[in-house]
């Protein structure tokens, strides 16, 4: 399938979340009320069945284990944000040893992701939920960071031990949120960018109810592989 879509940062946007997922915005790193366009893709949950390519990766990785931590920040007018019970206990803290491992990560990965965008996606921008992911230890190997609302979920942004990249787990973090989301009765989870094109995202393609968000006339369409 091909995807055509043109990149554009910096959009300033005075609508709702749910209305900026909707037509495809992504949030930036870098700056908290700055948005993006780039091939956009998320579940619908509505009768969403996992695969069984999807219930092998959970099988596979039944010896990671992870918590929610809420992310202590200031409410917006603009969030409608629902917290569920369980995420109540456990707020996040963000510390200089949490920074330290992602910047080690992020650099053993080649990934291009400044300590201060790493410091802003975790502090100081939009999501509100934290998945850690362990294994048999009690190190922390992976950080998912979230935005949950009353509607919708986002899976936004990933870090992990690059140990593990070649695992099951970076795809096991997101049909983690997924299946939650789903469970929350929330409509839709978004998974940030997905151009199989542009080798970006490829692993998403295996992901249940997938959409995409189709520029050129402005509407979702279910991805076909």
């Amino acid at each position: 399938m091909t995807f055509k879509h043109m990149s554009t940062y910096n959009i300033q946007s005075q609508n709702n979340l749910e209305t900026n997922y909707s037509i495809g915005l992504l949030p930036q790193r870098n700056k908290k009320n700055s948005w993006y366009q780039d091939s956009s893709c998320r579940s619908k949950l509505d009768n969403l069945t996992l695969s069984s390519e999807n219930r092998r990766i959970l099988k596979k990785t039944q010896n990671f284990s992870f918590k929610h931590f809420v992310i202590a920040r200031s409410p917006s007018k603009r969030d409608d944000v629902a917290i569920p019970s369980d995420f109540k206990p456990n707020i996040f803290k963000y510390t200089p040893q949490v920074q330290k491992q992602c910047i080690a990560w992020t650099k053993k990965l080649n990934w291009n992701f400044p300590a201060n965008s790493i410091k802003t996606v975790f502090t100081n921008h939009i999501f509100n939920k934290i998945y850690i992911w362990r294994n048999t230890a009690t190190t922390p190997i992976a950080y998912a960071i979230c935005l949950f609302t009353d509607n919708f979920s986002h899976i936004a942004y990933v870090f992990y031990n690059p140990e593990y990249q070649k695992s099951l787990l970076p795809v096991r973090l997101v049909i983690q949120v997924i299946t939650d989301s789903q469970k929350l009765g929330l409509k839709y989870c978004y998974l940030g960018r997905f151009s199989p094109k542009n080798n970006i995202g490829y692993y998403k393609h295996s992901l249940p109810n997938l959409e995409h968000f189709d520029y050129q006339n402005q509407k979702w369409l279910k991805y076909k592989k």
